[in-house]
C-alpha cells in the first residue's frame, strides 16, 4: 500500500470503495453501454506528476495524444499514472521523447505552470475531474450521463 502523501497517492475511504465494487453502479454501466472499460482501484495516485508532464506534452504540440494515453491508461488499464514507467510509456506512444520529458519535469520545469492550473481551477470552484465548462456558465463535474451535456448546450443556446 502506498503511503497517503499527496506525492504518491491516498488509499480511497471503504464506502467509495464499496461503491466502486459495484458492478451495476452507474459508472460503470455507462461506460459498458459505450464499449469502454473502467477497473477498480484502491488506492488514487497523485496526479500532479502527471499534470507536469502534460504541460509538457502541450508544449511539444501532443497534448491530446499525451492525455488520451494517460485517461487510458488510469480508466481501463487501472495504472499508476505517478509511475515514471507509464508516464515514460504514454509519453513514447504519444511521440514524445520521454527522457526529456522526465528531466524537464524533475527539474521543475512545469510545476509553476501545473500549479497555476490548479490554482485557476480551484478558484472557479472546480474540484473534481473531469470538470467540463459549458459556454463559460456551466460546470459539469464527473463523468455524467449526455443528458446532462445537451440540457446544457441546450440552455446555453437559448442564452439561459
Amino acid at each position: 500500500m502506498r503511503p497517503d502523501t499527496p506525492e504518491e497517492g491516498s488509499e480511497l475511504p471503504a464506502h467509495i470503495k464499496a461503491f466502486m465494487a459495484n458492478p451495476d453502479n452507474p459508472l460503470f454501466l455507462r461506460a459498458r453501454a459505450l464499449g469502454l472499460t473502467i477497473k477498480p482501484r484502491d488506492v488514487v495516485p497523485s496526479t500532479r506528476r502527471a499534470h507536469m508532464c502534460t504541460e509538457y506534452a502541450r508544449s511539444q504540440g501532443k497534448l491530446q495524444e499525451f492525455h488520451h494515453g494517460v485517461l487510458e491508461r488510469y480508466w481501463s488499464h487501472a495504472d499508476d499514472i505517478h509511475d515514471w514507467a507509464v508516464l515514460s510509456a504514454v509519453a513514447t506512444a504519444a511521440g514524445l521523447d520521454a527522457k526529456q520529458m522526465r528531466a524537464e519535469v524533475e527539474a521543475g520545469t512545469w510545476k509553476a505552470e501545473m500549479e497555476a492550473g490548479l490554482a485557476a481551477a480551484a478558484e472557479l470552484g472546480i474540484s473534481a475531474v473531469p470538470t467540463f465548462i459549458v459556454g463559460n456558465k456551466f460546470a459539469i463535474q464527473g463523468a455524467q450521463e449526455a443528458r446532462v451535456f445537451r440540457q446544457a448546450f441546450e440552455r446555453v443556446q437559448r442564452g439561459i
